[in-house]
């Protein structure tokens, strides 16, 4: 099994997803496992705003080289996973 997640950008698409839900093809999570501020979706809280910010400040320090290095990797996986 693989889980997407997507945007819909359509009024109709809800409908096509739903009809293949009705068929059994797919199954719609309703609940958010993850949330992504990179990603478009509802504006954050002040707070949450606050946690991501403590969470930052208390992550490992890398290089630039480093994270470079690392979404080098992360790119190529996720080209891969286009094709």
């Amino acid at each position: 099994m693989q889980t997407l997640l997507i945007q819909l950008t359509d009024s109709n698409a809800y409908k096509v997803l739903h009809d293949l839900e009705e068929k059994k093809m797919i199954r719609i999570v309703k609940e958010k496992k993850y949330t992504s501020y990179a990603l478009p979706g509802e504006p954050i809280t002040d707070e949450e705003f606050r946690e991501w910010v403590k969470e930052s400040e208390n992550s490992p320090i890398i290089s630039i080289e480093e994270a470079k290095r690392r979404w080098e990797l992360k790119k190529k996986k996720l080209l891969n996973n286009i094709d």
